[in-house]
């Protein structure tokens, strides 16, 4: 007959201690390599900035264009959301030097997630602001309209970007973009902006938060329900080369939105609604300022040969019937 175990009443409680220990060695080794693997950069998740953006009218586009003509709008979106190559890591210690933006795209979707837990703090916050009101310009430039939604926490992206992109911060950017924006306006999350005035590692590190605060809110706005998006008409002045390229591009702003408000009904007019509305408030603030002196209308008279209240007032959309 076998000898009972030590402390033990029959040997198989003692196999049962054995094996109950084994399961807790077990799952310390793999809570162990989860910590291990989430300090890893790409390994896990990661706080992140997310941006989801949405291209408006694809549904109209499908019932309307022609399957190359939507390709192209696509490939531009792409185009325009796509970050700046940044060089391959060939040394983990060179792995998250900086905050570093990827994108992936599906359909008529693109998602930009920026890293920001980085050895050296470079202001990802502004520069994500920065690069969303360029992508803004440049798709509205090219007849591409689009919303989005800016969140900041978890997600996971991989060491190179190459994803795939998966988190709790990439849903809260889809709600926004979803529910929250609506109209073809970049929305920036309350708790993402309330992220960047508490953490640091958003700022970049030679600047006080005051400082930092001036640069980001220069490029945003506050809506009537006090919803903060992107302001890539008023905030993109001093992004163009010369004054002339700002005004052109107000000039056709206001023509691109007077197609749509004249093509379109419902829903979707609702929305260039909000657009004419948003591109009459930043006009009237340029006129504004050339009537108070803060511009000079005869240094812009003696540059261009026009006087800017009339030029401004031909840029300002009129209520139009529904088409």
């Amino acid at each position: 007959m076998p000898k009972k175990a030590k402390g033990f009443e029959t040997v198989a409680e003692a196999l049962r201690s054995v094996e109950r220990s084994t399961v807790r060695k077990k799952r310390a080794r793999e809570r162990h390599a989860a910590d291990v693997a989430a300090r890893v950069p790409g390994e896990g998740y990661e706080p992140c900035i997310v941006s989801f953006i949405d291209l408006l009218g694809f549904r109209n586009l499908l019932e309307t264009r022609h399957a190359h003509d939507i390709r192209d709008v696509l490939l531009q979106l792409r185009e325009f959301t796509a970050p700046v190559e940044a060089l391959p890591i060939r040394r983990m210690k060179d792995a998250r030097l900086l905050s570093q933006a990827f994108a992936d795209s599906v359909s008529d979707a693109v998602v930009r997630v920026r890293v920001f837990d980085t050895q050296f703090n470079d202001g990802a916050f502004f520069h994500e602001l920065l690069d969303l009101l360029h992508v803004q310009v440049e798709c509205i430039g090219h007849g591409v309209v689009i919303r989005a939604g800016v969140a900041i926490g978890d997600a996971h992206v991989g060491l190179n970007g190459k994803g795939p992109v998966f988190g709790p911060a990439m849903v809260r950017a889809y709600e926004i973009e979803t529910h929250e924006a609506i109209h073809p306006r970049i929305v920036v999350d309350q708790a993402a902006y309330q992220s960047f005035l508490e953490d640091a590692r958003l700022r970049k590190q030679d600047h006080g938060l005051e400082e930092e605060l001036r640069c980001v809110d220069r490029l945003l706005r506050l809506d009537g329900d006090g919803t903060r998006f992107i302001d890539y008409l008023g905030a993109s002045e001093s992004e163009f080369d010369d004054p002339a390229s700002y005004f052109l591009f107000l000039e056709n702003h206001a023509e691109l939105v007077r197609r749509k408000l004249a093509a379109s009904t419902g829903r979707v007019r609702d929305k260039f609604e909000w657009l004419a509305a948003y591109h009459n408030s930043v006009v009237e603030d340029v006129i504004a300022e050339f009537a108070d002196g803060h511009r000079s209308a005869e240094a812009f008279m003696a540059e261009y040969e026009v006087d800017p209240e009339p030029f401004l007032r031909a840029m300002v959309i009129s209520a139009m019937p529904a088409g």
